[in-house]
């Protein structure tokens, strides 16, 4: 919007205002002077005005639950987003906050804190009282923290101190810090308890952290030292007598374990072990060997009566295993021999027996049978040498077993008379150890007795020398400055955000006025509102062509073709390309082949007829005709307007001079004309006003099938929209979606959901200037100032 001042009347000398007195802010810093009373039925109109029934809403009004709220309506999408596009506001928040926090922070005293820890236990045994033990022991409570309570007295006691000096000596004593300088360390002590456990914390602060450490140790250390002392007398007390006993017993049990040592030395009683296992393996060695001599043998002797039985008669040849002797050779020559003596009795078939042929064969088979009995003779031979060899190594080893049984025997003897002496030595041994062991269980639970009437203090961690103070804590100063730095930034890019209240993006539309975006058209780089219009005309293959043609296509797709025939097109306030995508939806349903009639019905500030280059007067201007027909039908074919696009009709307006809209919107001939178009055309294409500003939308959008709300990123408003959306609902409208226009899409991440867009047509379209201050265009006919130029990057 520009600076310029929102005059919405007639075209006469003096403008028709709306408003009687005063004026409100909108858009982008735009006064809007509006007239009460000047809509009837509709009530009046200020900054997005009042509906009547429809409810009231403006700047001062909020909407979907956001009222009286100053940060707006609160939720991860909308912070996430927020900070997206303010993240240098939130960034300056928390550069301040660190500055402040390193600030503090160095100002800050340093203070080290060590820490040393001990656990305290004190037992009552159960059922045994009277003793004098049990007489000696002082009773410090039965719960832990009454042990606590009742010994802390004594641990921050004079004597306790003393220690704590002389154990710091002890362990630094190259250390120049007073003793009074060391008693004001020590008064800060602080002793607690650690939850959940029997441990016991010492925690001391200094501005030293070696002599912090010392200290803490130092305490840990006379703590124990003193518990010690008084735990003394009565502990050696209880288990003296025990103790006398059990060594003793002791000595006696290693007298008898030196006399067992010695015998088994004196009798080898482990070699005679270790001598026997060993003759024990060779034995069952022999054994072995003797069972596979044994097969052996068996074989041998089974291939020598076959190889013998082979000499007595040849056809008596069966097979051998691989491993005899000479087999391979005795089955090549006994199938040598087969082959001859089946040649010599084929030849028999034919010849007798003294063909010169026959004779020869029957020699070539004797030679045949002489060859492989000698191959047997000689594997038989090989045979026998092999089966002696086995019988003299059988001999040998059953000899060797002999020996080692016997020798076996000697040596179990021995160890039986050994061990019968050993055994008695062992038996006296387990009884001594036995006693010894009872006395040392009595011993222990004499001690675990004793124990459990004395205080028990145990040193848990030392306390090391801390690395870092403790204060001051660079992570509660500068956590805290964090903290604070990043809500209060937050809370301001909400404020902002909520006083904006301008769309950035798709996740605006869509998440935050659950609106569904139809089609996102880019910018055009056009200087006149006339050129943008008929843009389609001069290139159709344009990228704004081309996003024009997809949402032609959506709205013929079967899930919006019966809401598309006839359609509304309104904006929440001016320069939001409402007539430019009225125009353009109307070219494109054309060139797609469709009959379609674009109709002008912003009575208040026509515009298509300078779009078109249409020369209206009276008897042709739509709103005049409309004024004079309240009772007539009129002929609306007549003031059809052919251009120069095929199937395209137009229905414009002159200027409203003597028109009064809302009469016209309150009457019946609307329908009508409604119902002709319907009959008469595919696609009717309705240019509304603004709504908010008038009410002529509301009446309207009951009429037509649809209706479809117009957005301009960085400049239409979120109540405005929210609540044209809620009132055309509750009306009965039914809303497609929104179409977002002039959106710079030069760079690839153009206006993607989340990202921050601020491109926008030029100086703005139309009802930012106003039909108040009119100058002569080129051809003579009235034209509002400032509309010469419509995109300052053409200037």
């Amino acid at each position: 919007m520009s600076d310029k001042i929102l005059y919405y009347g007639n075209t006469g000398s003096s403008p028709l205002y709306y408003g009687s007195s005063g004026s409100v802010p909108m858009g982008g810093g735009s006064p809007v002077y509006y007239h009460s009373g000047s809509y009837g039925a509709y009530g009046s109109y200020g900054a997005y005005g009042s509906y009547g029934a429809y409810g009231s809403y403006g700047a001062n009004g909020g909407v979907d639950g956001e009222e009286g709220s100053i940060i707006g309506s609160l939720s991860l999408g909308r912070m996430l987003r927020v900070v997206s596009q303010r993240w240098l506001s939130v960034f300056v928040f928390i550069l301040v906050g660190a500055i402040i926090a390193f600030a503090v922070y160095r100002i800050s005293p340093t203070v080290y804190e060590a820490r040393s820890e001990f656990s305290i236990d004190l037992r009552r045994t159960s059922g045994r009282t009277g003793t004098a033990l049990d007489q000696a022991s002082p009773d410090y409570g039965s719960s832990y923290e009454e042990i606590f309570n009742t010994r802390l007295p004594d641990w921050r006691s004079g004597r306790i101190v003393s220690m704590i000096l002389k154990q710091y000596r002890a362990d630094n004593p190259s250390s120049t810090v007073t003793d009074e300088e060391l008693m004001t360390t020590l008064g800060s002590t602080r002793i607690d308890i650690v939850r959940r456990s029997r441990l016991i914390a010492i925690t001391i602060r200094a501005g030293s952290p070696r002599l912090c450490a010392a200290l803490a140790n130092a305490y840990a250390k006379s703590i124990d030292k003193f518990t010690e002392e008084e735990n003394k007398v009565r502990c050696d007390k209880a288990v003296s007598q025990i103790h006398q006993n059990v060594e003793k017993q002791r000595r006696m049990v290693d007298k008898i374990a030196k006399d067992l040592l010695d015998f088994r030395t004196a009798n080898k009683v482990d070699n005679l072990r270790s001598t026997r296992d060993t003759v024990q393996q060779s034995l069952q060695k022999a054994t072995s060997d003797i069972l596979t001599l044994e097969t052996e043998k068996t074989q041998l002797t089974e291939w020598e009566k076959m190889l013998a039985q082979v000499q007595k008669d040849p056809t008596t040849y069966g097979s051998l295993a691989v491993n005899v002797p000479r087999a391979q050779e005795i089955a090549t020559e006994f199938k040598g021999y087969q082959d001859a003596e089946n040649d010599y009795q084929k030849l028999l078939f034919t010849y007798t027996e003294n063909h010169p042929e026959v004779l020869e064969k029957k020699k070539a088979a004797e030679l045949s049978r002489q060859r492989f009995l000698d191959a047997a003779a000689r594997a038989l031979l090989t045979g026998r040498s092999t089966l002696q060899v086995v019988k003299n190594q059988l001999a040998n080893l059953s000899a060797r077993q002999d020996e080692l049984r016997n020798e076996l025997a000697n040596i179990e003897q021995r160890i039986v008379l050994a061990e019968s002496g050993l055994g008695q030595l062992e038996a006296d041994f387990g009884v001594q150890n036995r006693l010894l062991e009872g006395l040392l269980l009595d011993e222990n639970k004499a001690r675990i007795e004793a124990e459990s009437n004395n205080e028990i203090v145990r040193v848990g961690s030392p306390a090391g020398e801390p690395d870092k103070p403790i204060l001051p804590d660079p992570l509660i100063i500068f956590g805290a400055g964090a903290f604070l730095s990043i809500t209060l930034g937050l809370l301001f890019v909400l404020v902002m955000d909520n006083l904006e209240d301008t769309v950035i993006n798709l996740s605006d539309i869509e998440g935050r006025l659950a609106l569904k975006v139809l089609a996102v058209l880019p910018h055009v780089r056009r200087k006149k509102r006339e050129q943008v219009a008929r843009f389609l005309i001069e290139d159709r293959y344009s990228q704004f062509s081309e996003s024009v043609a997809g949402f032609r296509n959506l709205l013929d797709s079967p899930r919006y073709e019966a809401l598309s025939h006839c359609m509304l097109v309104i904006s929440t306030q001016p320069g939001e390309g409402k007539t430019i995508t009225s125009t353009s939806l109307a070219i494109t349903h054309a060139q797609a082949g469709r009959r379609t009639l674009h109709v002008d019905f912003d009575m208040r500030r026509p515009r298509l007829a300078r779009v078109w280059g249409l020369e209206l007067d009276e008897s042709n201007s739509f709103s005049h005709v409309l004024q004079r027909s309240e009772n007539t039908m009129p002929d609306f074919a007549s003031i059809a307007h052919k251009t120069d696009v095929k199937n395209l009709d137009v229905i414009a307006s002159a200027p409203p001079n003597g028109i009064s809209p809302a009469t016209i919107f309150g009457s019946s001939v609307i329908a009508k004309f409604f119902d002709w178009a319907r009959e008469n055309y595919d696609r009717v294409i309705v240019d509304s006003p603004p709504y908010g500003l008038v009410g002529d939308v509301v009446s309207l959008a009951v009429m037509v099938d649809s209706v479809i709300i117009m957005c301009c990123p960085d400049r239409t408003h979120f109540k405005p929209i929210q609540y044209c959306a809620r009132g055309l609902t509750e009306a009965g409208a039914n809303i497609l979606g929104v179409v977002v226009n002039d959106v710079e899409v030069a760079s690839a991440a153009a206006f993607t959901p989340g990202g921050k867009h601020s491109s926008r047509y030029g100086y703005g379209y139309g009802y930012g200037y106003g039909y108040g201050r009119n100058e002569k265009s080129e051809d003579g006919s009235a034209e509002n100032e400032g509309e010469t130029s419509e995109f300052n990057d053409e200037e």
